[in-house]
């Protein structure tokens, strides 16, 4: 699978829910010429997003209709919901030399490691604790169930990250500024060879 994405840089964000992946995507966006994907997820759409922006809702008969029939290049389920990257515009992309930025989870980053080994995977590290837990909160889209919920998840997620060599660089989101920065650069530098 690797000669299919031989032109374009494949760029996987990954960390747990509120540590900053998407924050970072859209800023990332802004600057570099990259290309999104639109993911699929059997999660309800939520009242601030735009349909076929960010996600292609569908329900899950659709959802497992389309993982039997290979057409994800990742997939993973999360709190009872799935979500999964599709494998076409992603390959088009890449193969057109474009580069391509996904913000995916640990279970989806294991996925794409495996089949996609020249991936560039970067984990996004909350500068501790308390500040993942103030970041969950401030969301205000949680119960506090869940927000403990996501949070017990998060400190498992990043405590198998550590211990995996599956990611190339991980980076402390302490400043936004100085994240991308760091990013921005580490992306420069795949795409000049080097490593």
């Amino acid at each position: 699978m690797s000669s299919e994405i031989n032109k374009g840089l494949l760029i996987v964000l990954v960390g747990p829910a509120g540590v900053g992946k998407s924050t970072i995507a859209n800023r990332l966006a802004e600057t570099l010429n990259v290309s999104y994907t639109v993911s699929a997820t059997t999660r309800p759409k939520l009242p601030h997003e735009e349909k076929g922006k960010k996600y292609d809702h569908i329900d899950k008969r659709e959802f497992f209709r389309r993982l039997d029939s290979d057409q994800f290049l990742e997939y993973a389920q999360v709190y009872g919901e799935y979500y999964a990257t599709p494998k076409h515009p992603a390959l088009d992309f890449l193969s057109e030399g474009r580069d391509v930025l996904f913000e995916i989870d640990f279970q989806g980053a294991m996925q794409v490691r495996y089949h996609y080994p020249e991936a560039l995977l970067i984990f996004i590290l909350p500068p501790d604790e308390p500040t993942l837990l103030r970041r969950l909160t401030d969301r205000g889209r949680d119960s506090e169930e869940d927000i403990h919920k996501r949070f017990r998840a998060a400190k498992r997620e990043i405590h198998m990250a550590k211990g995996s060599r599956a990611f190339d660089y991980m980076v402390i989101n302490d400043s936004l500024d100085r994240a991308v920065e760091e990013i921005t650069k580490i992306i420069h530098h795949k795409r000049e060879g080097g490593f």
